[in-house]
């Protein structure tokens, strides 16, 4: 992950009145910044809040909004004097824009930053804005110290905006644990409106989320129902096990009744910090099916270099693998160097138990393939078999014929009869390598290595029976 910034000042003032006549008791920093690395040749304004009550010694708690802030300061301002919210610093963020040397806008990015389905704006916020506001101070000197923990962050937008602030919490629970969304674009923008089903087939994460819409929000109807959408979206994350409320009010796309509502959604959002919301328990026979009640994933290794392999070895350990070296990984952690001659399997074909037939993954597809083996050893009625949400990377089958890939949305699971029944995250979000040891699945995700005990084994005796197609 990219851990530079430049964020370039070209402005930096305290204002007594920001964003129009509010009144207030704390400070606006505001500047500007330029030369993201991840959106390249883009400019933007940021605006953070500090409270009166922040003293610049305890890291306080933190508030991102893409979708302006005047009506936002009253609301901070007024809940953190009254104690009804912890200590909280609020960071504004505008949408980029490339302008030529003329300073006319030749690109507006705000869509293709707030509308997708990727990491991108977690990693924005988390590599270059929030180290970019670290490097301020108050009028009087305070230093701008914001916490690490999920708990204590919360995020919100409107539209674009909305749909940005589900799925910044949605790939990154490590980073923002509380969500107000309103009028959000869950719409085929930029494949938001997949969001449903993904939202039933993963297990549930420690996010409370709070939706608002309007019952005629439909800005441009050639991408469908903004309002029929938001509704999909409460029913799925209802369904998955989410802490999750709702406001559904009249009127088209505006935030107006998100603003009238702001003091309320708030106090819920924090209600009962700084415990972490709780994960819920999904209504998945497939999510129920796999998990452990009370087991997580666990760390057990950090700083795992780009390309590394795991391999299947034994019950109890399996390989890591990078270049020529060899290592044994067991399920505490222990790492022992491999010696001698070990044979390693494929990591993009996977044999299904009892060998009846095999899953090939093709590079930069979302598809796996599938072949039928026949006792002369010929691999027949290839077809692509396995549909997924991201292109597939190491695949293997687990003891029950299901297949597991590797991928940018965590580990995708597909059934005997190729459809997706559920993605197994990570706190790092994409998973580049995985491998069974027993029942134990070892992943690695964003330069570190996990493991977790699972209902399901990669081990197996006898042949998994097919199930049906319904």
């Amino acid at each position: 992950m990219r851990r530079s910034i430049i964020a370039v000042v070209l402005s930096l003032c305290f204002v007594a009145l920001p964003f129009g006549a509010v009144a207030y008791n704390g400070e606006i920093v505001k500047f500007k910044m330029h030369d993201s690395k991840i959106y390249p040749g883009t400019v933007r304004n940021i605006s953070v809040y500090v409270p009166q009550e922040y003293n610049g010694k305890t890291p306080a708690c933190l508030f991102v909004s893409m979708s302006g802030g005047s009506f936002m300061l009253d609301t901070l301002d007024k809940l953190i004097a009254d104690g009804e919210l912890p200590v909280i610093i609020g960071v504004f963020i505008s949408p980029g824009q490339i302008r030529d040397a003329n300073g006319s806008v030749v690109r507006y990015n705000r869509s293709n930053e707030l509308d997708r389905m990727d990491g991108r704006y977690a990693e924005f916020l988390e590599t270059e804005v929030l180290p970019a506001v670290r490097n301020y101070k108050t009028k009087d000197g305070r230093e701008i110290k914001i916490s690490d923990r999920a708990t204590d962050r919360a995020i919100y937008g409107n539209s674009s905006g909305g749909i940005c602030a589900f799925n910044v919490a949605w790939q990154r629970p490590d980073l923002f644990s509380r969500v107000y969304s309103s009028c959000g674009t869950f719409v085929s923008f930029r494949g938001g409106d997949q969001f449903p089903a993904l939202i039933r087939k993963c297990e549930p994460r420690p996010i409370r989320i709070f939706l608002q819409d309007n019952d005629e929000d439909t800005w441009n109807p050639l991408f469908g129902s903004w309002f029929e959408y938001n509704k999909l979206m409460l029913s799925a994350l209802q369904f998955a096990g989410y802490e999750v409320r709702y406001s559904w009010d009249k009127g088209g796309h505006t935030s107006d009744n998100a603003r009238a509502i702001m003091p309320d959604v708030l106090r819920w959002l924090f209600e009962g910090w700084p415990e972490l919301p709780q994960k819920g328990k999904s209504q998945s026979k497939t999510v129920t099916s796999m998990f452990i009640e009370g087991e997580e994933w666990r760390c057990i290794g950090e700083g795992i270099a780009d390309g590394v392999m795991l391999h299947p070895y034994s019950e109890d350990k399996v390989i890591l693998q990078s270049g020529r070296q060899k290592e044994f990984i067991s399920i505490d952690g222990t790492r022992t160097r491999a010696k001698g001659k070990i044979s390693l399997s494929n990591p993009y074909i996977a044999l299904y138990p009892g060998g009846s037939h095999i899953a090939k993954r093709i590079e930069g597809s979302n598809w796996v393939w599938d072949y039928i083996n026949t006792p002369d050893g010929k691999q027949l009625h290839g077809q692509p078999f396995y549909f997924l949400y991201a292109d597939a990377g190491q695949i293997l089958y687990d003891a029950s014929g299901y297949l597991y890939v590797a991928s940018k949305v965590g580990i995708q699971v597909c059934d005997q009869n190729g459809r997706v029944r559920t993605i197994l995250s990570l706190p790092g979000g994409e998973v580049t390598t995985i491998a069974f040891a027993g029942n134990r699945l070892f992943a690695v995700s964003n330069g570190k290595l996990y493991v977790r005990k699972l209902l399901r084994s990669g081990t197996h005796n006898g042949l998994p029976r097919s199930e049906k197609q319904g």
